[in-house]
């Protein structure tokens, strides 16, 4: 899409006649133009590789700990089940021990739900935020780049309304996808694989 910067035109100071007029027109400065542009950080989040990688690795998470606690609720169930059918015949001894080891995986089941909800929580505040960091890092070159006066967020106050022809989506996700790419190579292409030797972090996140 062809981005044409919105510009605004700010009008001269009008000067009355005479001499100090023509010295005070010398000496005021030329029309200054104003270029506006948006960014719609949500496409960003969704559409460039970064933000699909990221939401793949968060979703691998939540598959994991679903995964986990899916399995412990089957045996949960399975034993009250079995407390349920059978326990009219056990004696007072076997009831209550059976009753104790289905109130500690009650126990165990709960506190990996609220283990698995921080986590994954926690995980999409890391990615949130590493995805924000570049796609500012992104933006702040294209102002410099380009000369913009002020680049807004599209979908944020103050901005009410933004012609299409002042947004640089595109162009952001296209340099966030460019990023840790070898010169010259084509979109879409995968970045280089890191050199090992290092501690790989969990999941091989950074």
């Amino acid at each position: 899409m062809a981005m044409r910067a919105l510009s605004l035109v700010l009008p001269a100071a009008i000067v009355l006649g005479g001499a100090t007029g023509a010295a005070l027109a010398q000496a005021a400065p030329g029309p200054q133009e104003i270029h506006l542009a948006v960014v719609d950080m949500d496409r960003v989040m969704v559409e460039s590789e970064m933000g699909r990688a990221e939401q793949s690795s968060l979703d691998r998470i939540k598959a994991e700990r679903t995964a986990t606690i899916t399995a412990k609720q089957k045996e949960l169930d399975a034993l009250e089940e079995q407390i349920r059918n059978a326990s009219l015949s056990w004696t007072d001894e076997k009831r209550e021990e059976t009753s104790r080891l289905y109130e500690s995986k009650r126990i165990e089941l709960r506190r990996l739900n609220e283990d698995a909800t921080r986590d994954v929580q926690a995980e999409f505040q890391r990615a949130l935020a590493k995805l924000q960091r570049a796609a500012l890092e992104v933006t702040n070159a294209i102002g410099r780049e380009r000369g913009f006066t002020m680049i807004f967020e599209r979908n944020t106050a103050p901005v009410l309304f933004a012609t299409d022809a002042i947004d640089i989506t595109p162009e952001v996700i296209q340099r966030l996808n460019a990023r840790g790419k070898p010169v010259g190579a084509p979109a879409g292409a995968p970045a280089p694989p890191k050199p090992s030797g290092g501690t790989p972090s969990p999941g091989g996140r950074e």
